[in-house]
């Protein structure tokens, strides 16, 4: 039984023929059935299809649910959709099941927990460092371009991240943490690591430049280090544990702890660093990274460990049933 029958099989295709597939499906795929569901949306709602690019704080809740709407077809249709269609093609008789519970320990998912925490100090850092980048006066007109992108996303977050109920902030939770890390973790850690990772022959250079692609397609440059550097975590997890879960459970973290502190203490509070002297913070920096690295090494020595033990159980399947 699969997901999505009468697909043609990818499984004994090339690397570069399945990425080929994977692009086609998230760029062309995707793009249509977003403008489907925007169009559709739009008519139903009656508001404005380009109102994502131009929303204004004059919004009434109308158009607050339809920019909230725009962001869960967003993911829906670039990144689950194309997801599973590519991972039914690449394994052909995929059931549901693939993504079970059922072999996720409760010491994985404390220590990923963990991690997850110890990145913020880490992420804040880079963030301040990054926030003040400048390009040559020659690429004046790409850095304009960057900075109108960083602020329409900050626009935009700043207008769905400040419920006044506390069921808002559930929802804020859902759209902003929860959907986007399943969506993001299954078509970048799921789908291009994995085809990364047959492609280049090694599983470092798939976490790297799959981290690139992640933090890159954001079009938040201002916030790329931060990202990358997450997008590392979340590729390492799965490199070194093969469930697709660990890593999305750290997205899903990094994500819904800032959505419900700008609920609880302010959008104004996002950004300010954790440590409010530069003494603290570097000190704060030191030691969440040290704890991050020895959990991810405590993966890294049970995932070779594993690989002594069954050394025949194929590596490249990402995800356990």
């Amino acid at each position: 039984m699969t997901i999505i029958p009468n697909l043609p099989s990818l499984n004994a295709k090339s690397p570069g023929h399945q990425l080929f597939a994977t692009l086609f499906a998230v760029v062309i795929v995707g793009t249509v059935l977003f403008l489907f569901f925007i169009l559709a949306g739009s008519r139903i709602m009656g508001t404005d299809p380009g109102l994502f690019e131009n929303p204004s704080d004059a919004m009434g809740a109308k158009e607050l649910a339809f920019i909230k709407y725009t962001l869960i077809v967003q993911d829906i249709s670039f990144f689950i959709i194309p997801a599973i269609i590519i991972l039914t093609m690449m394994n052909p008789g995929m059931t549901p099941g693939i993504l079970s519970f059922s072999s996720l320990p409760v010491n994985d998912i404390i220590l990923v927990s963990i991690l997850a925490l110890c990145a913020f100090p880490v992420t804040g850092l880079a963030g301040q460092l990054n926030a003040g980048m400048v390009l040559p006066d020659w690429l004046s007109g790409v850095e304009k371009w960057m900075k109108a992108k960083e602020e329409h996303a900050d626009h935009l977050l700043r207008l769905i991240m400040e419920p006044e109920k506390f069921s808002g902030m559930l929802f804020n939770i859902f759209i902003i943490a929860a959907l986007p890390a399943l969506s993001e973790e299954l078509i970048f850690r799921g789908v291009f690591q994995k085809i990364f990772q047959n492609l280049l022959r090694s599983g470092n250079l798939s976490v790297w430049l799959t981290s690139f692609l992640f933090s890159a397609i954001h079009l938040q440059f201002y916030g790329f280090l931060p990202r990358l550097i997450l997008g590392l975590i979340f590729g390492y997890l799965f490199l070194w544990t093969r469930n697709l879960w660990l890593p999305v459970i750290a997205h899903f973290i990094n994500n819904a702890i800032p959505t419900a502190g700008a609920y609880l203490r302010g959008w104004e509070t996002i950004n300010q660093p954790s440590f409010p002297a530069p003494g603290e913070q570097i000190a704060g920096v030191i030691i969440t990274l040290t704890i991050g690295i020895l959990v991810l090494l405590r993966f890294r020595r049970r995932s070779f460990e594993n690989i002594k033990e069954n050394p025949y159980t194929d590596s490249q399947t990402g995800m356990n049933d």
